[in-house]
């Protein structure tokens, strides 16, 4: 006892301190700059949403944007790994059904697994709409609570029981990403699998769209990682 006693005593107990103090030190350094380093990427990624945003004169659509849409509209299945890409596509021109141009954005998986790749909701909200449009075949159309209204089409399928009128969360299985439109009910095959991801809103009483593009970039991260 007294030599564990006296090697605590005086110079060796005063360095154990000051290494606990420096070490507490640098772990506060390292911690403190990731912190600000992760703050300073999501702060670039919501100031894109906006720049996005303006281009549209659709400012006030971030606040709620950012605090309904809470996942990426894609997400791996159980015990696989999914990768996907998309590009800023929105506005682009289409020909089928008439000259129109793209109210979304298409995102387009690795490779075509369309059975199994899960289409998740990125929001709360209400099933709106559910069933065949001839132009974005099986979808569905969720309502917010402050009124945004996130669209998914081409389907492959349903998730099992949902239907209109279905209160939904962020995360709900939706359905699994599909090729079916551009057709009457059932055709497929007619473009790569692939899901239509938009975003409606009433602007001055009509029913208006916003890119999505900067929305998808900010929310993809922490699912495909």
């Amino acid at each position: 006892m007294g030599t564990k006693r006296r090697w605590l005593d005086g110079s060796n107990l005063r360095v154990i301190l000051r290494s606990g103090v420096l070490f507490l030190m640098l772990f506060a350094d390292i911690w403190c700059a990731g912190y600000i380093v992760n703050w300073q990427s999501e702060m670039e990624k919501v100031w894109q949403v906006w720049q996005g945003l303006q281009k549209q004169n659709a400012e006030k659509l971030l606040d709620p944007l950012l605090e309904e849409a809470e996942c990426f509209p894609v997400r791996s299945a159980k015990g696989q790994k999914v990768s996907w890409g998309f590009d800023d596509g929105y506005g682009e021109g289409r020909s089928y059904g008439g000259s129109r141009s793209h109210e979304g954005i298409d995102i387009m998986p690795t490779r075509e697994r369309r059975q199994k790749i899960p289409i998740q909701s990125v929001s709360d909200g209400i099933v709106e709409q559910i069933g065949w449009l001839e132009l974005g075949g099986y979808r569905v159309g969720i309502r917010t609570k402050s009124g945004l209204y996130f669209y998914y089409a081409h389907l492959k399928k349903y998730a099992p029981g949902l239907q209109k009128g279905d209160r939904v969360q962020a995360g709900t299985l939706l359905g699994y990403m599909g090729d079916t439109g551009y057709g009457p009910e059932g055709t497929q095959g007619k473009f790569p699998a692939h899901l239509h991801f938009g975003i409606y809103y009433d602007k001055d009483r009509e029913e208006s769209t916003v890119n999505p593009y900067y929305l998808l970039r900010y929310l993809e991260h922490d699912e495909q990682k």
